[in-house]
Formats: structure tokens, sequence, C-alpha cells
């Protein structure tokens, strides 16, 4: 009557085992990276449909002509009263009076670090027929830009 396994059967299911997580791990070592990127593109998209419409409507009720950069308290403009910040999202302050109309002379109004890339969000201004909305761009090639 046999009572165990043999060290051969167990030697051939750790290394089974082995193969399997080796096959395994790469799949998921890139998961979290991919999860907090769709976060920060989440949150581009909040952005531009809910936060950046109610700035530009306060814009041209004071008679901005719909510029958020002129709005009062843009240099230190604090998102968290409007939504969420992501945790990979350095600071909830955001410095609208970099908001431009032009891609080439456009600075960066807040920054988010995703693994070894660097996420740079980029505002364009509004005005009274065009709503600012907010792109980011995620290392340094602007061409990247995701809306």
């Amino acid at each position: 009557m046999r009572r165990g396994f043999t060290m051969i059967e167990l030697i051939f299911v750790i290394v089974i085992l082995g193969i399997l997580a080796a096959v395994a791990l790469p799949k998921f070592v890139g998961v979290s990276e991919q999860a907090q990127l769709g976060n920060v593109k989440s949150f581009a998209g909040t952005l531009n449909r809910t936060v950046f419409p109610s700035l530009w409507s306060k814009a041209m009720m004071e008679g901005k002509n719909g510029k958020i950069s002129d709005l009062t308290g843009a240099a230190t403009f604090d998102m968290s009263k409007y939504v969420d910040i992501p945790e990979v999202i350095g600071s909830s302050t955001f410095d609208l009076t970099k908001c431009d109309n032009s891609a080439s002379t456009s600075s960066s109004i807040a920054t988010a670090t995703v693994g070894d890339k660097t996420v740079q969000f980029y505002c364009f201004e509004g005005n009274n027929t065009v709503a600012p909305y907010v792109t980011f761009v995620a290392g340094t090639d602007k061409n990247l830009t995701i809306q």
C-alpha cells in the first residue's frame, strides 16, 4: 500500500508550478501601471465633462469672455473642491493661469507619475464660443496627447 508521493513526483509538480508562474508573472507586472494610467485618463475626461465647463460658465458670468485663466484664484486653483484627485497626481492645486490657446506655448498645469512615466496635464483656454479643455501627455512627446 502506497501512502505518499515519491520525491520525483514532488519535483515534477514544483517544476510545473514554476513554469506556470514564469508564464503568468509578466502578464501581471504591468497591470498596476495600466490601471493608474487609465485612472489618469478618466480624471482628464472628468475635468473635460464637468469641471472645465463649470469654470467656463463661471468665467462667462464674471465677464471674463470664457477665459478661465482670468478667474480669481486661477493661479492656485484647488481642484479637490470639484473632483477626486488620483493619488498619482502630486497636488490638488492646479495653476490655471498657464492655460493657453496653443500646444506649442502651453505649460503644464499639473504632473502625475505613473510607473516610469511622467504625465503632464495641459490646459487649453476657452473663449466666448469654445469651452476650455485639458489634455495629458504620457512622456515627453506632445504627439501622444490623449483627450
